[in-house]
């Protein structure tokens, strides 16, 4: 038994140093390509033993690694998602919290690889809660003052909607005063985001059919006031939200 553990862990070490010779030449103009390709081949063939390590390494990046590393990173989880599905469920606290620590990057590549890794989390671990997944990106939306981190959070939470298989309508609905009560806030600058992930949010079925007038006409009231914004971008944001949805529901609760 204990020389079935040294092997394991011979594995386990040999597996991190090749790792992290990978990430070490991402940042490389020169082999980055090939170092990249690595990568995503080593995550393809985990074994369910390689997992935890693998994760660790990839998690552990912070603001002083350079951006085709941070950005790789996340492009990693994606790849892990896609080919190990649930079987990372046990690691998906996290992964989450890699992607978001990663929400204020300066770099908008980093920024778009973190919605992208959002979505494949969503799509392919399908086992725990649909609130695991939204919830940091939620308190991320609330608590952080960071343009860049709001605007993340509000997309990364989109693409959660968009790619879960059984958004639930419940946590959403009770989400949605929230959500426009943010919009209203001065101090919350990523108003076009917030109101794409609005529209993520009543596009699902369910949330305004079972919330009756008041939900209707809050949102009606919401949509409103930003068509009639100065910000070009928050106005273009509302008229994205699914006005043939919302026509058919107002209808239909007679608002």
């Amino acid at each position: 038994m204990s020389g079935m553990n040294s092997s394991k862990q011979a594995k386990a070490r040999d597996l991190k140093h090749r790792v992290l010779t990978c990430l070490h030449k991402l940042s490389d103009r020169d082999t980055h390509s090939a170092a990249a390709l690595e990568l995503e081949s080593i995550a393809k063939a985990l074994s369910a033993d390689a997992l935890p390590p693998f994760v660790s390494s990839i998690s552990a990046t912070d603001s002083s690694d350079k951006s085709p590393v941070r950005r790789q990173c996340l492009r990693l989880i994606s790849v892990l998602s896609e080919n190990h599905g649930n079987s990372l469920s046990p690691y998906l606290s996290k992964l989450l919290s890699a992607v978001v620590r990663r929400l204020r990057d300066p770099d908008s590549s980093v920024r778009s690889a973190c919605v992208a890794a959002s979505l494949s989390l969503s799509s392919h671990i399908t086992s725990p809660p649909f609130t695991s997944i939204t919830k940091p990106f939620v308190e991320s939306l609330f608590i952080e003052q960071d343009n860049n981190a709001q605007n993340g959070a509000a997309l990364c939470l989109a693409a959660i909607i968009e790619g879960s298989r059984n958004p639930d309508p419940g946590t959403l609905r009770r989400l949605l005063p929230r959500l426009e009560k943010l919009a209203k806030c001065e101090s919350f600058k990523a108003k076009a985001a917030l109101l794409a992930l609005i529209g993520s949010v009543v596009g699902v079925k369910g949330v305004l059919s079972s919330g009756g007038k008041n939900v209707i006409r809050n949102l009606v009231t919401c949509l409103m006031e930003f068509l009639s914004s100065e910000d070009w971008a928050a106005r273009n944001g509302g008229r994205g939200v699914d006005e043939d949805r919302l026509r058919g529901e107002r209808r239909a609760v007679g608002v």
